[in-house]
């Protein structure tokens, strides 16, 4: 087949196979692993993270929204799917209709779902959300007992589990993420006191499966280890992870620049030498982001070539005369490795001032194109 895509992503579905594998051991026996797959399994394509996931013994899925949830459960019927936001009203009939397990936080979200699960004579599985000091969703702790005991006693509804969120247990310092633990288990000791028990409880992420053991409970929600990325470079990098994406384009143009030529918009750099300067076909529409203009690097023939003048809409420009033989077609790494380099998502955030999660989203939501390996 004529190939017609100008940049692509390739994804080693072997090596999500292979963190998660080492993410369960380090979780350890008795608790289960929720795959976190929203926002297309942070660009790496939803459906296909989704089957490896539970394939390797991902026991719950997570998603964002209705919609991502709506389109998982038609690639996986059977699969245990949560939503990790909160719901508008009006999704409680698609909720109960579709097997979806949601995130519950206000009286009126649980009046919604129990009132359409009446409707349709079947009980739906909730998870009762508990503020611990993120200041998203969720009930605040103090009063999360009270909302607690009334979701337990309405009717249409299980109360299958009881969550809260960290909010930076990717730091190196865990004093707010403990506080955070610590009020989570008040609100779980007033709840066990009072009788009520359920099936899992789950505040972990993936900067606490690396910090903090004593928040596993019997459920971690891990997302961005998945794909082989830590959540900082502040964590303690305990268990070892292989990245499964690479972004690549190619050298779609070349020509030599004499010396004091200004190169791309704002003409924000000139040449000092004489040089080849290749143009790469990505830019700030394919989620490459402005800020790398005259700041980033990218692989060529296993070197390091860097980003000169502005990053434009779908073009970049590199420098590339310090390669011996670079020319058009060659195949250029904007993250992954090649040879015996490598740029990684953490290192393009540094560069952008940003978190390696918004790096995967952005560049993973413009790039259409993926090549799955390793299945």
């Amino acid at each position: 087949m004529e190939k017609l895509y100008k940049t692509w992503a390739e994804i080693d579905l072997g090596a999500v196979r292979d963190n998660i594998a080492r993410i369960r051991a380090k979780l350890g026996r008795g608790v289960h692993l929720l795959a976190v797959v929203k926002a297309d399994a942070y660009g790496h394509g939803m459906t296909r993270i989704s089957r490896v996931a539970l394939r390797s013994g991902a026991s719950w899925l997570g998603v964002s929204n209705i919609y991502e949830a709506l389109k998982l459960r038609k690639a996986h019927p059977e699969a245990r799917i949560l939503v990790l936001s909160a719901g508008m009203v009006g999704h409680a009939e698609a909720i109960v209709r579709h097997r979806v397990t949601p995130v519950i936080c206000s009286a009126a979200m649980l009046d919604a779902v129990s009132r359409a699960a009446l409707r349709a004579g079947r009980a739906v599985d909730i998870h009762a959300v508990v503020d611990t000091g993120m200041g998203r969703i969720g009930v605040w702790h103090e009063g999360a007992f009270d909302f607690i005991r009334r979701a337990r006693r309405t009717r249409g509804v299980r109360l299958q589990g009881i969550s809260s969120h960290f909010a930076c247990a990717s730091d190196r310092d865990l004093s707010f993420a403990t506080l955070q633990l610590d009020r989570f288990r008040r609100v779980l000791l007033k709840c066990r006191r009072a009788g009520i028990r359920v099936p899992l409880v789950h505040i972990a992420n993936s900067g606490a499966l690396l910090g903090l053991p004593a928040s596993y409970f019997n459920l971690a929600r891990i997302g961005i280890m998945l794909y082989g990325v830590y959540p900082s470079r502040e964590v303690v990098k305990s268990v070892p992870l292989r990245a499964a994406l690479t972004l690549k384009t190619e050298i779609c143009y070349l020509k030599q620049v004499p010396p004091g030529r200004s190169i791309s918009y704002c003409r924000s750099y000139a040449t000092y030498r004489d040089t080849a300067i290749a143009t790469i076909p990505i830019g700030y529409g394919d989620g490459y982001c402005r800020l790398l203009s005259n700041r980033g690097e990218v692989l060529v023939r296993g070197r390091r070539a860097p980003v000169v003048g502005n990053v434009t809409m779908d073009q970049t420009m590199i420098d590339v005369g310090h390669i011996p033989g670079a020319r058009v077609g060659d195949e250029v790494v904007v993250i992954g490795r090649q040879g015996d380099d490598e740029i990684t998502v953490n290192e393009v955030a540094d560069l952008t001032g940003t978190i390696p999660y918004d790096v995967m989203c952005a560049m993973g939501k413009q790039v259409q194109h993926r090549i799955y390996t390793g299945e």
